[in-house]
């Protein structure tokens, strides 16, 4: 398990993450686990669409009901124009052909299926 955090400045980054975990013959697979605000997640999809991250991956994006604008909890979870939204995050994400759950609870369910 790795913690990013969500704020704007961080120093570890999915990108970061997934290529540790490319190269681990322990890794069988990842659960990338986002949040509105920023577009790491957007990063991290188009990096698994270009090839560096080729195991199984399953997603969950909090904040679908965040209301574009609107500060949610800490600085880093403010939407800001198109990138960021958990939408565009979700569309990202399964253009690069990465399941995203709509609930926590469906995170396992994806992932025992991806592994089977």
């Amino acid at each position: 398990c790795v913690g990013l955090g969500g704020d704007p400045i961080t120093g570890l980054d999915f990108i970061d993450a997934l290529r540790w975990f490319e190269e681990d013959p322990q890794t069988d697979a990842v659960v990338l686990i986002g949040e509105i605000g920023g577009d790491a997640e957007e990063r991290a999809a188009e990096f698994i669409a270009g090839g560096g991250f080729t195991k199984p991956a399953v997603a969950y994006i909090a904040g679908r009901t965040a209301i574009p604008g609107k500060r949610m909890g800490h600085a880093g979870a403010i939407i800001q124009g198109e990138r960021g939204t958990a939408r565009s995050k979700i569309e990202a994400l399964e253009s690069a052909e990465v399941p995203v759950a709509e609930k926590p609870s469906d995170v396992a369910r994806i992932l025992k299926r991806l592994l089977s």
